[in-house]
């Protein structure tokens, strides 16, 4: 065999080595956002089925994998943390136990997750977390949920098409819904992130979602949207009190009734009263409420 023939064959093996190479390479990041989507949806399932089956709450645990489907640019945290951050990412062995507190949905943008309790680059890869500096949703105080903004259009990829009234649904371990509205969406640099997130910036239920932003620059820019809770989380314990108090209190002004009716007052019962003239009657004496209306808040 001739020289030039061997160097045609070994430059054809190296250029094939090159495209199979290129094609592992265009395949890696597909790959892995298949598994990082079914690998959440699996999560999803598990918890919801969990959710109904509890009368009580219980700890809502999923294994997922400690590496393999990292997400590109995870290394930018959300919240700049100090070395503590780092040493909770340092599991042993090859998986991890994430602990879920609950489901976040938001239909308008067809977005349905668990929200873990730790806000790592773990738990971001397969739902959404919980900042453990915030309250837990629907205390009073700022709840805050943070997730990744996936380009295939999942977690909170479309956090920004939301309007200020726009529903989110938060479903706790009790199985009691949180319903907040959204009030407000912004963009804010990541250095300003701590102003929005930390659990004692209001004293209201509130709610903020964030994700990353490219809008106005790679990493640098965060996507925020505030809610507030409407009313408070009816649980099916209060309703029954309600029913309850609602029948004590019929039941004794019917006994009330009963005694005014069959009880006949005799002359030397009878008491003169002196006239009493009530003022007269003021706006608010009619029951009539100022124009004030609350705000359709978040």
């Amino acid at each position: 065999m001739s020289k030039s023939k061997a160097f045609q064959r070994a430059f054809i093996a190296f250029a094939v080595l090159l495209m199979l190479t290129g094609i592992v390479l265009l395949l890696i990041e597909p790959i892995k956002r298949f598994n990082r989507r079914r690998i959440s949806n699996e999560a999803l399932s598990a918890i919801e089925k969990k959710i109904e089956s509890t009368a009580d709450e219980a700890e809502m645990t999923f294994v997922v994998p400690k590496n393999g489907n990292e997400v590109e640019g995870e290394d930018y945290d959300f919240i700049e943390e100090t070395e503590e951050t780092a040493e909770e990412e340092e599991y042993s062995g090859e998986t991890v136990v994430l602990n879920s507190i609950g489901i976040l949905s938001i239909s308008k943008i067809n977005c349905r997750y668990s929200v873990w309790d730790e806000a790592t680059q773990v738990s971001l890869r397969y739902g959404l977390a919980h900042y453990p500096d915030s309250v837990m949703p629907g205390e009073k105080g700022n709840a805050t949920i943070m997730g990744h903004n996936y380009r295939d259009g999942s977690m909170f990829h479309r956090l920004g098409e939301l309007k200020a009234g726009d529903k989110v649904v938060f479903t706790g371990k009790d199985g009691v819904d949180r319903v907040f509205y959204v009030e407000e969406s912004k963009i804010v640099s990541s250095d300003d992130l701590l102003d929005y997130a930390l659990g004692n910036i209001t004293d209201e239920r509130q709610l903020t979602l964030v994700t990353c932003t490219y809008e106005y620059g790679r990493y640098g820019w965060r996507r925020i949207v505030i809610c507030k809770m409407e009313g408070e989380p009816e649980t099916e314990e209060t309703s029954e009190i309600t029913e309850t108090d609602a029948s004590v209190t019929e039941e004794s002004s019917y006994e009330t009734s009963e005694e005014s009716i069959t009880e006949t007052p005799t002359e030397e019962d009878t008491v003169t009263y002196e006239e009493i003239t009530f003022p007269e009657e003021t706006e608010a004496d009619n029951g009539t409420t100022s124009d004030t209306e609350a705000e359709n808040t978040p």
